[in-house]
């Protein structure tokens, strides 16, 4: 059973040893190289949270009760389910230059906004990606996007969706960071993150908290993970050719 630090709404509405195929070789942006892995590892597992969860952002309904509900939202949650499985996590490796190829979900993101919550609150996307934005809901929603660099943070986009049914594409053009945080400018309890990378070995976990890298280079590699509530921690991990690495991760509050 998943217990939720989420929201409380009622809705009006219902490196080492990799080898490439030498045929078909693809150079993406300046750094990574896709193709045929062979003899590549597996990493998998779940990701959990420890520890005890933090209280409760909560932002009042204030607008648009007729389509957004009424109560309060917790525009970032924390959402924890069965043995400490957290939801909306990221597992990724760093610095990996050459592997499989993307998968489309990375190369074309989508974000979604109905009854005024976004959706997916968190996916990962190849840097550079062309982000699809729909605006499923007869109102105003006003779309802005920051990459997020340390502490601070950069507009990468800002586009106001007056309409429902109105879709647009802006790419994901970042300078030194990973995150992306997507508010509305019209409703301040909107929020979703997309976690950017430049190559495929990244995963966001679902409610079950388990996440699976395949055709992973054989090495030494650095294991990121991230929450946008958690922040991030990194790990050390060795991978030999062929091996599979079941691991369990805890992230603490």
């Amino acid at each position: 059973m998943i217990k939720s630090f989420t929201r409380r709404l009622a809705l009006v509405a219902g490196g080492a040893a990799l080898t490439l195929g030498g045929a078909g070789l693809t150079q993406i942006g300046k750094a990574y190289a896709q193709g045929e892995v062979k003899n590549g590892g597996r990493l998998k597992g779940v990701l959990r949270f420890t520890g005890e969860a933090p209280a409760e952002d909560a932002v009042s309904i204030s607008k648009d009760s007729h389509i957004c509900g009424v109560g309060e939202v917790n525009p970032n949650p924390l959402t924890i389910g069965a043995d400490g499985a957290l939801k909306d996590g990221v597992v990724a490796l760093r610095k990996v230059a050459s592997g499989k190829p993307w998968p489309v979900a990375m190369t074309q993101p989508k974000v979604d906004q109905k009854r005024c919550l976004f959706e997916p609150f968190v996916q990962v996307a190849q840097k550079g990606a062309d982000l699809t934005i729909v605006n499923h809901d007869p109102l105003l929603h006003n779309i802005h996007t920051y990459e997020q660099i340390g502490r601070a943070r950069r507009t990468l986009f800002n586009i106001a969706q007056p309409m429902a049914g109105q879709t647009d594409v802006a790419p994901l053009k970042m300078r030194r960071g990973f995150v992306v945080e997507i508010d509305c400018d019209a409703h301040n309890w909107m929020s979703a993150w997309i976690y950017t990378a430049d190559h495929p070995y990244v995963a966001a976990t679902g409610a079950d908290g388990l996440f699976d890298l395949t055709d992973v280079p054989a090495g030494d590699h650095e294991l990121v993970m991230w929450h946008p509530i958690l922040g991030e921690v990194t790990r050390e991990i060795t991978l030999a050719a062929g091996e599979t690495l079941d691991l369990s991760l805890d992230m603490k509050a």
